[in-house]
């Protein structure tokens, strides 16, 4: 079994040595157990006659293969740096380029021989007194990200933003600079763009609000108008008039009522979403007992609050409509001789869920979901405008809330929905 990898070659080699009486320090030896040796060959002499070689051999097996895994690792991040999306480069204390990637010189326009030994302040220029101030900042081994206007190769107004860091060797001393570059020119196209679509938006939002009470005041101003003469006429003819005439006035003025609750409903949904009111911590117990006080509540439906509700931030107005409309809806629906409305609460990890149960008429499984569509109605009363539910649904979502609801006919219904703690 031969002990080294390649004999022939070595001894040939060792000839050669030999003829020449050299000193070699430092050549390789592989073994055919794979371990890999430093040979040294010092010459020996006898009263000036040359005698042969003193061997000498160095197991580097690890340290070999620790530079060969070294040297690997290295070449796959240079294979990433080349090819990220990021552009990247190095750069010394005297700001010279000192290595780049392909997405650098794609965000500056220049190639990568243009670039080396180029000072970064030619490439990306800024202030002077700012450059120097990051270069002390990088010798104290600060990092830093910055964003930056630059003009590119073919006078492109480009934005970057950009990321440094000390570059280190061996020795753990800072040798200069490595930045990272991110061409972020699309992004601030965008925002500025959005920062645009807010801004209109929100002034249409004004204008809209503002042009919603001017109709609102406009709209309800004939319609008092009309009422108030109906009441004249039916003053000036009082005993006059027939059965069959009282009835279409009456006629005239739910209509006239029904109309005006309608625009008032309307208003009060196109302004669910205004921050009016602070938002603060209420207690929903202290808003049920307000509610309950405003409600006209037939003495025969009996209101409870089964569990203790929670103190929430919000918009205590808000809220006390949300009540206000799921109780007065409840009871306009109620025609049991005992009505009941059961006020509940669940607490989860990240919401509360409510209850409002009834034990009214109940509601077709078909008009579950149209019922909280704006102008939906399941009842034609004068103080029904359709729009309670969709109010309600509105403050709910806003406070990322959702309803639903489960009933079924001559039962009752229950509402639930949630409100995020």
């Amino acid at each position: 079994m031969a002990l080294f990898k390649e004999p022939e070659e070595f001894y040939s080699r060792y000839k050669e040595i030999i003829k020449n009486q050299k000193i070699v320090i430092g050549d390789e030896l592989k073994m055919a157990d794979g371990k890999i040796l430093e040979r040294n060959y010092i010459p020996i002499f006898k009263d000036n006659t040359f005698k042969g070689h003193l061997w000498s051999f160095n197991d580097i097996t690890l340290s070999r293969k620790y530079n060969e895994s070294l040297e690997i690792e290295k070449q796959k991040y240079r294979n990433i740096i080349a090819n990220m999306n990021l552009g990247f480069a190095e750069v010394d204390f005297d700001g010279k380029l000192a290595s780049v990637n392909h997405s650098f010189t794609e965000i500056c326009g220049y190639s990568e021989k243009e670039l080396i030994g180029l000072k970064a302040r030619d490439v990306f220029p800024v202030d002077k007194e700012y450059a120097l101030e990051k270069t002390e900042e990088t010798r104290q081994g600060k990092s830093d990200s910055f964003k930056l206007d630059i003009v590119d190769k073919n006078g492109n107004l480009k934005v970057v933003l950009i990321s440094s860091a000390p570059n280190y060797n061996f020795q753990g001393e800072i040798t200069g600079t490595i930045g990272i570059i991110l061409d972020i020119t699309r992004l601030e196209e965008l925002e500025k763009q959005k920062l645009e679509l807010l801004q209109n938006l929100e002034k249409s939002n004004n204008e809209l609000k503002e042009y919603a009470h001017v109709v609102s005041h406009d709209l309800k101003s004939p319609l008092r108008s009309i009422f108030s003469l109906v009441s004249w006429i039916k003053e000036d003819n009082e005993g006059k008039l027939d059965t069959a005439t009282l009835e279409n006035f009456e006629l005239i003025e739910t209509t006239l009522e029904k109309m005006e609750q309608l625009i008032t409903d309307i208003l009060l949904y196109s302004s669910i979403n205004s921050q009016v009111n602070e938002e603060k911590l209420i207690d929903l117990n202290f808003v049920i007992e307000d509610v309950n006080q405003l409600l006209f509540i037939p003495k025969h439906i009996h209101v409870t609050v089964l569990n203790k509700l929670p103190k929430i931030y919000g918009d205590r107005v808000r809220f006390q409509q949300l009540f206000q409309n799921l109780i007065s809806n409840a009871v306009k629906f109620i025609d049991k001789e005992k009505g009941s409305i059961e006020i509940d609460m669940e607490e989860n990890n990240t919401h509360y869920q409510f209850s409002v149960k009834d034990n009214g008429i109940g509601i077709e499984k078909k008009y579950n979901d149209k019922i909280f569509k704006i102008f939906h109605s399941l009842s034609d009363e004068k103080s029904t405008s359709g729009i309670g539910l969709s109010i309600v649904k509105k403050i709910i979502e806003r406070y990322d809330g959702e309803i639903w609801l489960e009933s079924a006919l001559g039962k009752g219904t229950t509402f639930y929905f949630t409100i995020k703690k």
